[in-house]
């Protein structure tokens, strides 16, 4: 179980390296940070990391209940494996008879000579030991136990990969969401400058007072779309906060990390799907639940084996009349032993209760075995369907960036008309929306590309392994 738990904390640890040679994949994408008070700490992708797997309390549950696998494994060792042992410490009685019959040679009742009380005490110490087996039941304890520990440590391996994806893409989400934040900031000195370069043009009479008004009215809105996206910037670091699960960390803002953005035509399908059918812990999980459904299909069969019973006793039990041995201490008594060999053959005990109980082990198992095999067939969906929307994602990328150098060289020749006098403000501020909109498109595509990503490692089950030299 050491040895399991070791290898959890192994995976935890190669998870975060993971992650962080992934954020260093790119350098594109990363904008200049803003200011900071003295009272924000920076909190990295790493930090994030070590943070929720000490804090995040899925993730801490999940822990917690694999903390039970020694105890049920030392429970089990005792209780069904060795001999299972009762001590009588110390126990005293003291019992008064009155009997009116008796028997004679015959056996035939009678009534007694004399009926009086009848007195006696006794004092108990003793250890029983007693070993019960039905067929393979020790076997099927010790399976049943190793498998329900699996379990624990499969769940507990899932919910890590789970809470690893869950904080990457909140820790992406927020950077995402500040990326915005700045480009819808530096929209506002472009509306500015257009207002400047409008006032100028009315003042030389080249302009009319509407380009003017129109031209303030953009920065107006401009402002409004700077206010809504500093609203998604908080919520977007409110959920990391809550994925995080620390209640005491302080302010923060994220570090400018790079995005793991690469061509995705590098990467293997088939190798990605044989991955999953080894690390997915949903399909690990499923191939356990056959495993435990063969054990219970055993222990149903068990009933029809004999049950070897053994029993041990070894005690002092010091007797005498009246209160002679009430509360004896003493340990002059000679100690008494005894065993029990015991065969019992229940054969036709129960016998239509016990077919049921074996066909519905058996359906349980078919289900079971049916149920792994969809979940086989759903993650390879998954696996495939991920890799698809990874490369979709990519061509989408690459578009929004070729549209990117397209909107800003007609904005910049939109412009220069505009000064010139060949083109009216409402054709400048439709390049100038267009321009906008396709830096926004672009931001938001490169972290659509990170979304499947992370999709794509949560069906593999495993961190995607990529080139850093064919990472952009």
């Amino acid at each position: 179980m050491m040895a399991r738990r070791r290898t959890a904390h192994i995976r935890a640890v190669a998870l975060f390296a993971g992650a962080l040679l992934g954020g260093a994949a790119s350098p594109r994408g990363v904008a200049a940070a803003p200011p900071q008070s003295p009272d924000t700490v920076t909190l990295t992708l790493g930090d994030a990391l070590r943070t929720a797997l000490g804090s995040n309390p899925s993730y801490r549950q999940a822990v917690n209940r694999g903390d039970l696998n020694r105890t049920e494994w030392r429970t089990t060792l005792f209780d069904q494996v060795l001999p299972r042992a009762q001590v009588n410490l110390f126990s005293t009685q003291f019992t008064g008879n009155l009997t009116r019959r008796a028997f004679d040679n015959f056996g035939n009742p009678i009534e007694r000579p004399t009926s009086d009380w009848t007195y006696f005490s006794q004092t108990n110490q003793g250890l029983d030991l007693t070993w019960r087996i039905q067929g393979a039941s020790i076997f099927n304890a010790v399976d049943r136990q190793r498998l329900t520990n699996l379990d624990r440590d499969a769940a507990e391996s899932r919910a890590l990969a789970q809470l690893e994806i869950q904080v990457r893409r909140a820790f992406w989400d927020t950077q995402e969401q500040a990326e915005l934040l700045r480009a819808e900031e530096s929209l506002v000195d472009a509306r500015r400058t257009d207002l400047e370069v409008a006032g100028r043009l009315f003042a030389l009479a080249m302009r009319t007072r509407v380009d003017v008004l129109t031209a303030e009215l953009a920065v107006e809105q401009q402002m409004r779309a700077v206010h809504r996206q500093r609203t998604a910037h908080e919520r977007a670091r409110l959920a990391l906060r809550t994925r995080l699960g620390d209640r005491e960390l302080p302010p923060f803002r994220i570090a400018d990390t790079p995005l793991p953005v690469f061509d995705p035509s590098v990467l293997d399908v088939e190798s990605l799907v044989a991955t999953a059918m080894d690390t997915n812990a949903e399909l690990r999980q499923a191939r356990l639940g056959v495993r435990s459904a063969q054990v219970g299909l055993k222990q149903s069969r068990a009933v029809w084996w004999p049950t070897l019973v053994m029993n041990f006793n070894v005690a002092r039990r010091p007797q005498g009349s009246r209160g002679e041995a009430l509360f004896d201490f003493s340990y002059g008594e000679p100690l008494d032993q005894r065993f029990y060999v015991g065969l019992q053959v229940p054969m036709f005990n129960d016998y239509f209760q016990n077919q049921q109980a074996i066909h519905r082990s058996s359906v349980d198992l078919t289900n079971t075995r049916e149920g792994e095999r969809e979940t086989l067939l759903r993650v390879e969906e998954a696996v495939r369907g991920a890799s698809l929307e990874l490369e979709s994602q990519w061509v989408g990328l690459r578009l929004a960036e070729r549209s990117a150098e397209i909107a800003a060289e007609a904005l910049r020749l939109a412009q220069e008309e505009y000064r010139i006098g060949t083109r009216t403000f409402g054709e400048l501020r439709q390049s100038t929306e267009a321009e906008a909109d396709a830096r926004r498109q672009v931001i938001q595509a490169r972290y659509a590309f990170v979304d499947a990503l992370l999709a794509l490692e949560e069906a593999v089950g495993a961190t995607v392994a990529v080139d850093v030299s064919s990472a952009r």
